[in-house]
Formats: C-alpha cells, sequence, structure tokens
C-alpha cells in the first residue's frame, strides 16, 4: 500500500461505515410504492440476478485491534488466522470479523509473533453485535469475494478479476482483465446475487514511463502537462493490486523523503518498501503522487489523511483523453469488451457453473448454509406503447410515432421545427485557408433552413490570416453588435483554450449564440448536408426554438432536471450545479441556470434561489405559478437519498414558501442513476436455446428486483444495436403528487424522446441531460456562471 497519515483513525471509520448503508435507509421517511403500474404489454425477461437460499445461521461480529498496529491487510489477517482454525466459517475485512462461533472472552485478546522478527503482537477483540445471516449484508459481500477467490481470481480495487485470462494489446500499451462484479441485496423478490461481467484496463506501462516521455517530448512543460495527463486519474499499485485516484503530483518531495511511521521513528520511502515489500527503487529522483483519502459517508471529517506513492510502481488504469480520442483503440478495446446480450447470459451462467464445479467454492458457501439457484432470475416486465412524437408544419405530417427503435431521424430531418428561428444578423468567423470549406457549409445551411423553415440572411464573412486564439477573440468583439444573433467559428484544429474564449466572450461578456465547427467535420462531401442539418437543428434550438415534442396529459406542472458537474482536474475541486426547468405545458420552453458548489460537494445548497428565479419565470409566461413541480434528479446514489430528501426537498418547500404567500404546490422527486449494473434482457422461448437479446425501448421493471423497501423502478428507453443495454434507475424520495406509478413511468418515457441534441430516446429524461450540459459548459469552459440574459434559451447544446 502507499504511505498513509493518521492510519488509527482507519478503524473506527471502517467499522462504522459497515452499518452505515442501513442506518441511513432506516432513517429515511420514504414514500412507499402506493401500488405496481399495469401499462404496456408483458414481455419475458432475464435478469442478471441470482436467487440467494439461506439456512438458519447466527453470525458473530467483533471488532478486532492490534497492538501495536500492523500496516498491511494481508499481514494482520495471517496473524488472525491460526488463533481461528476451530470456528467452523469466519471472515476478517481487516477490521471486523465475523465468525460463526462465539470466540471466548468478551472482550478478550491473545498474543501472536509476526514472522521473520519475533516482534510480539497483541490482537484484541470485542463482539458488538450477534445477528442471523440474513441481515450481514456486508458478510454476505465478503463471502461472495471469497468464492471468487477460491476461482482464483485476483483482487483489483474493490473487484476481483481472472488474470489467467487477461488480454494483451501490445500496439497500445494495454491489458484488459476480465472478471465479475458481485453483490448481494434484499430486494422484493428475497435476497440477490447480482452478477455482472467487468473489465478492468490497465496500461503495461508504469506512471514513470509516461513522465519520462513527457520530458523526452516537451523538457520545457513537463509539470504542466503531466498535471493534465495524471491528476484526476487512477493508477493501480501491481504489488498489492490497490487502485487509488491521484489528486496532485508533488514534485517537491522523492522517494528519498521521510515520513514518520506508526512508531514515530522516521523512515525514507525508499526504506519502507524494501522492508515491507522487498522493492529496490530505481529512480530516487522521482516526485511524488499524492492521494487525498475521503473521509468515510456519514463520518466527521477528520485531519486530512493522505497517501503518497511511487511513480514506477504504479500504472495507469482506463485511458487518457487523447488515446481515447483515438478511434483504432477504442475500436480494439471494444472487440473484447463489448459483450452482447447472449454472450453475457452466457458469461453469467458459465460463474454459477464454475462455483458448482470448485470444491473450495462450494464448501465456503456450505461453511455459511449458503446456496445459490442454478439459473440466472427470469420476471415479467412490461413494454410500454410507442410515443408520437410531435413537429411543426401541417397536422397530418407532423404526427409521427417512433419506430422500433425508438428513433425518428429521418422526421427531424424532413419536418420543420415547431417553432423555427430565422437567422437575421450573424457572424462567420474562419481562417482564409478553409474559405471553400466555408462556402459549402453555408450553401448547405441555406439548403437546409428552406426544408426547416427557417431563413438565414448574409453572414457578416470575417476570414482570418491566423488561427491564433486572440485573433478569433478580436474579430468576434470588434464586430459585436446589438442586432448580433449568432457567432458561428469554423476553427481548423481542436483546442481548449481557443474553444473557452469563443465561449467565455459569447456567454458571459456579449451575450448572444455561439456555434463552434471544425473544419475537418466539413471536409466529407457525402455527409456535409447531413452533418449541417445537425449544425441548424442545434443552432435553432440555442436561439430559443423548440424542434419537437411529445403530448405530455399534464396541466400547468413544472419539470425540472438537476445534475452536478465535478472537475476531476481541478485541484479545487470544484463542482457545479446545473438547473433547467419547463416554462410551458409542451415542456419546450426553459429556464436554465448553474451554481458553483464548494469542493467535492454532490447536493447543492441553492437549489432554493434557483428555484424560486425558475418559478418567477413560470410566472411571467403563464400568468399563473405551476400547481405541481417535477424534479428529476440525476447522479444521485443510493447511499445519498438521505442528503435529497432531508436537505434538497426543504429548500424546494423553501423557495414554494417565499415567491408566494400560501403557495404549496405538489411535488414529487425522483432519483435518476444512471450507473448501474443491472442488466434486462429478452428472452424469446427457452432461457437454453431461444433467442436472447437486449430488452427493446420503453420496458419497465417494477417489481422482484427492485428494492424492498423503496417506490423505484428500471426503465430501457433508448435502443442499443451492439453491446448490452443498461436500464435507468429511478426512486421517488417524495411525493406529495397525486401521480400513480403508471404516471410517472409514462412522463419518465415520454421525456427521454425530447433531448433535442439527439432524434430518438435517451437513457434519462431530457431535463437531467440539459442540465447535465449546463453544468459541464459551466465547469469545463466558462468557469464562471453565463450571463443571465441567456437563461430562456438552450445556449450550451
Amino acid at each position: 500500500m502507499g504511505l498513509r497519515f493518521n492510519v488509527s483513525v482507519f478503524f473506527h471509520s471502517h467499522r462504522s461505515s459497515l452499518s452505515q448503508a442501513s442506518v441511513e435507509l432506516s432513517d429515511l421517511s420514504l414514500p412507499d410504492r402506493p401500488s405496481y403500474a399495469t401499462d404496456g404489454d408483458k414481455i419475458p425477461i432475464i435478469t442478471n440476478y441470482i436467487k440467494v437460499q439461506f439456512a438458519d445461521t447466527d453470525v458473530y461480529q467483533y471488532h478486532v485491534v492490534y497492538d501495536p498496529p500492523v500496516d498491511s491487510k494481508f499481514l494482520r489477517h495471517k496473524l488472525l488466522e491460526p488463533h481461528l482454525v476451530n470456528n467452523r466459517a469466519w471472515r476478517f475485512d481487516g477490521a471486523i470479523l465475523f465468525t460463526s462461533q462465539k470466540l471466548p472472552g468478551d472482550p478478550g485478546f491473545f498474543t501472536t509473533t509476526k514472522q521473520n522478527t519475533d516482534e510480539e503482537i497483541v490482537v484484541r477483540y470485542q463482539l458488538t453485535k450477534t445477528l442471523p445471516i440474513e441481515q450481514c449484508i456486508p458478510l454476505l459481500n465478503i463471502i461472495f469475494k471469497t468464492v471468487l477467490s477460491k476461482l482464483k481470481y485476483a483482487r483489483l480495487g474493490k473487484n476481483l478479476y481472472d488474470p489467467k485470462r487477461s488480454v494483451h494489446i501490445p500496439q497500445h500499451k494495454l491489458e484488459l482483465w476480465p472478471g465479475y462484479v458481485t453483490s448481494v441485496s434484499q430486494l422484493d423478490g428475497g435476497f440477490m446475487l447480482q452478477t455482472n461481467v467487468s473489465h478492468k484496463m490497465l496500461r503495461t506501462d508504469t506512471v514513470m514511463d509516461m513522465l519520462l516521455e513527457i520530458h523526452k517530448n516537451s523538457p520545457n512543460s513537463v509539470q504542466t502537462i503531466a498535471t493534465k495527463e495524471i491528476v484526476g486519474h487512477v493508477v493501480m499499485t501491481r504489488y498489492n493490486n490497490q487502485t487509488y485516484r491521484v489528486d496532485d503530483i508533488v514534485w517537491d518531495e522523492s522517494p528519498r523523503s521521510t515520513f514518520c511511521d506508526r512508531r514515530g521513528n522516521k523512515i525514507s520511502y525508499i526504506e519502507y518498501y524494501k522492508d515491507h515489500y522487498d522493492i529496490v527503487i530505481t529512480d530516487c529522483s522521482q516526485p511524488l503522487l499524492l492521494h487525498r483519502m475521503k473521509p468515510k459517508r456519514g463520518q466527521p471529517v477528520q485531519e486530512e489523511r493522505l497517501t503518497y506513492l511511487i511513480p514506477e510502481l504504479c500504472a495507469m488504469t482506463g485511458l487518457s483523453e487523447s488515446t481515447y480520442g483515438d478511434f483504432m483503440v477504442r475500436k480494439d478495446i471494444v472487440a473484447h469488451t463489448r459483450l452482447d446480450p447472449r454472450d453475457r447470459v452466457k458469461a453469467i451462467k458459465g460463474f454459477i457453473a464454475n462455483v458448482r464445479e470448485s470444491q473450495e467454492a462450494t464448501d465456503e458457501l456450505k461453511r455459511w448454509n449458503l446456496q445459490i439457484d442454478d439459473e440466472t432470475l427470469q420476471v415479467e416486465a412490461r413494454r410500454l406503447k410507442p410515443e408520437h412524437v410531435i413537429f411543426g408544419g401541417p397536422t397530418s405530417q407532423s404526427n409521427v410515432m417512433v419506430n422500433e427503435r425508438a428513433d425518428f431521424s429521418q422526421a427531424a430531418g424532413n419536418c420543420a421545427p415547431i417553432t423555427p428561428v430565422s437567422i437575421d444578423n450573424w457572424l462567420l468567423i474562419y481562417t482564409s485557408r478553409d474559405q471553400n470549406k466555408v462556402r459549402d457549409l453555408v450553401s448547405c445551411m441555406r439548403e437546409a433552413s428552406r426544408k426547416l423553415g427557417m431563413r438565414v440572411a448574409e453572414a457578416v464573412a470575417l476570414p482570418l490570416r491566423d488561427d491564433r486564439t486572440e485573433t478569433y477573440i478580436r474579430a468576434i468583439a470588434g464586430n459585436m453588435s446589438d442586432g448580433v444573433q449568432l457567432v458561428v467559428a469554423v476553427v481548423p484544429t481542436e483546442r481548449d483554450d481557443r474553444y473557452n474564449a469563443i465561449k467565455q466572450l459569447c456567454y458571459i461578456d456579449k451575450p448572444v449564440g455561439s456555434q463552434v465547427i471544425k473544419s475537418r467535420t466539413l471536409s466529407q462531401p457525402q455527409k456535409l448536408r447531413s452533418i449541417v442539418q445537425k449544425i441548424m437543428l442545434q443552432i435553432n434550438a440555442k436561439l430559443g426554438g423548440e424542434l419537437w415534442a411529445c403530448n405530455v396529459p399534464l396541466q400547468n406542472a413544472m419539470i425540472i432536471g438537476i445534475d452536478t458537474y465535478h472537475d476531476p482536474t481541478s485541484r479545487a475541486g470544484c463542482s457545479v450545479t446545473g438547473f433547467v426547468a419547463s416554462t410551458n405545458r409542451t415542456i419546450t420552453q426553459f429556464f436554465s441556470t448553474s451554481r458553483q458548489e464548494d469542493r467535492g460537494q454532490e447536493f447543492s445548497s441553492c437549489i432554493q434561489n434557483m428555484t424560486t428565479a425558475a418559478l418567477t419565470a413560470y410566472q411571467k409566461d403563464n400568468g399563473v405559478l405551476p400547481e405541481r413541480v417535477i424534479v428529476f434528479r440525476d447522479g444521485v446514489s443510493e447511499g445519498q437519498l438521505a442528503v435529497v430528501k432531508q436537505y434538497e426537498v426543504d429548500q424546494f418547500e423553501a423557495a414554494f414558501a417565499n415567491i408566494e404567500g400560501g403557495y404549496k404546490p405538489q411535488l414529487v422527486v425522483i432519483v435518476v442513476q444512471k450507473r448501474i449494473r443491472t442488466r434486462l434482457f429478452m428472452s424469446e422461448g427457452d432461457q437454453h436455446r431461444g433467442r436472447i437479446s437486449n430488452a427493446p425501448p420503453g420496458t419497465v421493471l417494477d417489481h422482484t428486483v427492485t428494492s424492498d423497501s423503496l417506490y423505484d423502478f428500471f426503465l430501457v428507453s433508448q435502443h442499443v444495436g451492439k453491446g448490452t443495454v443498461t436500464p435507468s434507475h429511478y426512486i421517488v424520495v417524495h411525493n406529495s403528487t397525486t401521480l400513480q406509478p403508471d404516471h410517472i413511468q409514462k412522463l419518465a418515457y415520454k421525456l427521454t424522446h425530447m433531448y433535442w441534441n439527439w432524434p430518438g430516446t435517451v437513457r434519462v429524461p431530457s431535463v437531467c441531460l440539459y442540465a447535465h450540459k449546463i453544468a459541464y459548459m459551466h465547469g469545463q469552459h466558462l468557469h464562471r456562471p453565463a450571463s443571465a440574459e441567456l437563461n430562456r434559451r438552450l445556449f450550451y447544446l
């Protein structure tokens, strides 16, 4: 492991965190599920859950402390093991010991000796609780990770992977380890083991190799480039397979630097790694990597705990931005990681078979009186009816039924927007060498505008002699007048500094719509018309036009989307909350804003002010305040539901009270989760011989694999042609409305059709994606809120 300070705090924090999630959920007064929804056609679904069976077993939970403290988790385990040989079953995670039989004495202790040093260690233990095994979810998860280790899988970070089946991609210096991610939960249908196929991507070069390469190519900018390429990324220490997020590079420290160990003795990093891991550090002048350990959820903030890592001992995980942008790299990786539904189900069944065939794995389960089913869980879901999308133009042509793939791109290209916007006064900036491409661009814009019902006037053309950032900025600022609606900048290359400067000028200093186009996208004549048509639709939305809608039968309702953006490279750790609210009945006009939060903050403290501003805009447009406020809150994990319920809901209610005396609309707050491991597959015929495909768009599942204590459901809204579709998870954390489960599920599905950057369905309601886009624009490019003059337009698309 890396070196950390204040390690003694670990034991208390770790012990408390094991029961933290259950404490939070038990304290919540979340709404009950009023009933199960019924709309839609029933379809058979295979899930990635395996039912877990129990026999009556009591578990004894002990808190364990070592005196003197022992750094290595592996060593703590080895010192404990000889004293538990008579216990039928036990598991130890480094601080908490679970046993199937009671230990002698309470509290108790025993004395043991470190091998090779003969140092005497006192191990003290105290019983903290006795529970039936079904109430010990942390233990169950430890048991199934032990089962994976019995299958000879190796731990990488929190999960286990199979190094024997690793795939090397030498041309990109990458290595893929396949494995499984498992998790036990008590769900609506009982105890389930969620099993998902996972791959860990490792780089075969070290961080030190990266630093040397950067020094070779850019000797005068090593620190700047290294910070951009390394900080914010995750590294793995191969000597113990642990992963860490790099928060900084400490250039004035090196392996020769010293720190105080647990006994207060000064020791260098060189000595530490030689003594603990028998590793000789070869480059004694390299800087150190810094990892800041986050406090456990629900624990008081302790003194900052830091972990220092040696670059030559760390391998990068994942891909750098430059590598990720390489199509061939992505193609080679996807060939190994993108599994179609049949292969994914086959892999999960392979896991069950491997457990059955391994005597060690089955013995581990038997010791705890556990058993898993022979098949993955099959359930009955519902598929909602296809939606109709409404465009502008004649009624007979404007109401289009979405096809089986939830795609309406052809209609979006042929039908006029609901509200087209004419471009009467605009600037067109480009370098002289792109003059021919720009001429073709303007020609295609005029052609597309006629089909879309827009009008495009002659642009104020501003050819530039060079592509320097200041040249673009001077041209825009020098020609900006009060009547300019739009700035179109054609740039020869992708450069963050130039893009940021253009956006800051157009969205903060001189508020106006802007479109930045890379000249490379205009280089393919056969695709130019299609590209320009999409650009024109985007420009129409940015200027306040309305593209398409779905029929949402809600009167006088405001739909709100909220998401939070975290800058992974910022040392200040800034977070930006994006907030978007509808201001008309058809959900085609919006109020958008964003606010920066304190370091690492996921939950917004300014929702009250943003809600008040949105309600004011709604009242101005409609003459009345909304009777219902429906909030879709993105970017919140299940462990954070308490904060949304107890903190953010209060801010909405405070905004209602502030806007007008006695105003109390119906409020529903729905958390939307995208990063989940649940998978749903459609089964046609027998599970073994029938066809297995992705669950189709409109699939809803609100039972069996949903929570036994939450009002939640899974929705598959998008079509996936390659690979496996991932549903989104919706959790109702507050509901004072009369809306039933059918209403909420259908509303969520309708809203996935209404994201104007894509003529098809998306994974989450459109307002959530809009909130993400404005938060990203603020945090990544503007670094300040955009001008209030733009908050009634989707300028950030």
